[in-house]
């Protein structure tokens, strides 16, 4: 029997511009996605095969295995639940061709993340940023350069670089799901055509990812939540947020939050808090009705369990 589990990932700064070359710092949440291929004499397969037809049209097993999948990540919420499951499905479908990967340096996590988001873009067919599978392969808390990338060509490799810092964050996931595709997608049409707006837009996103980071690393909490406010304004005037992730970060905000954004793509989905009292935020935001939340914890990427 194989197994493997990859966590999901909140966005801290600077996304959605890692799909135009941006610069994003990301963290690994401690909610995570599971396959298991046991062997059998007949196929059994999940219900929704997009995934482990990308996986295994890329790399095909030569038997049948009973897949079983499993997830704490809550669906279509925009932490990279779908992407987390692709790359633990990968990675156990590669231990069963007797090739699994060396994850144990940057760049083969680096180059294998690149080989996720390569099957869950031309494979899967889903419009994807390029954050989501470096965040999953490496865990952890993460600053990343995504210079030369672009919506239509991947280009290279990314920088990616880990940071070491306490966490005072909160994740808190709406009800509303959505594809993150039907978010990105069209933002990626509008800025290929030259759109002026989109363009300056992520510029400063990218430059918000950089300030961010800068800030993260000074422990300026001040700081950065301005510029998570930011980063989520830009968002919202691009289209990419969505009535009920506003409604979420203004409450975030009115019971203390230094800053509020978009965690992953928007219409629906998730948001990350910087609070130096994560208790008190889930206690005040419980009292308005939400139910899913998280603490970052940077938690160790895809691997395979025993």
């Amino acid at each position: 029997m194989i197994r493997a589990s990859a966590p999901g990932r909140a966005g801290i700064i600077g996304n959605p511009s890692d799909i135009y070359g941006g610069t994003v710092v990301s963290v690994a949440v401690p909610l995570r996605a599971t396959c298991t291929l046991q062997p059998s004499d007949e196929w059994s397969l999940p219900d929704d095969l997009r995934l482990w037809r990308a996986a295994t049209a890329r790399y095909p097993l030569d038997r049948p295995y009973r897949v079983v999948w499993d997830t704490q990540i809550p669906v279509s919420r925009g932490i990279s639940g779908s992407t987390a499951l692709l790359a633990a499905t990968l990675l156990c479908v590669l231990a069963a061709r007797d090739e699994t990967p060396e994850l144990d340096t940057v760049q083969k996590r680096t180059a294998f993340a690149e080989l996720v988001r390569d099957i869950e873009r031309n494979e899967a067919d889903v419009v994807c940023g390029y954050q989501d599978a470096q965040m999953i392969v490496h865990g952890g808390l993460q600053a990343m350069d995504f210079r030369g990338k672009h919506p239509v060509e991947p280009g290279p490799p990314p920088t990616v670089i880990a940071l070491h810092d306490d966490l005072p964050f909160l994740v808190v996931s709406t009800d509303v799901e959505r594809l993150s595709g039907s978010v990105h997608g069209p933002m990626a049409q509008r800025w290929v055509a030259g759109e002026e707006a989109v363009v300056e837009g992520i510029a400063r996103i990218s430059e918000l990812g950089r300030l961010g980071l800068a800030a993260l690393e000074s422990r300026d909490w001040m700081t950065l939540g301005a510029l998570m406010q930011e980063n989520q304004r830009v968002t919202a005037s691009l289209g990419g947020s969505g009535e009920p992730i506003d409604r979420l970060v203004d409450a975030c905000l009115r019971h203390g939050a230094f800053g509020a954004k978009l965690a992953g793509a928007g219409l629906g989905g998730t948001v990350i808090a910087l609070t130096l009292d994560p208790d008190h935020l889930e206690s005040e935001l419980r009292a308005e009705g939400y139910t899913l939340f998280t603490r970052p914890d940077g938690g160790p990427g895809v691997r395979l369990e025993p």
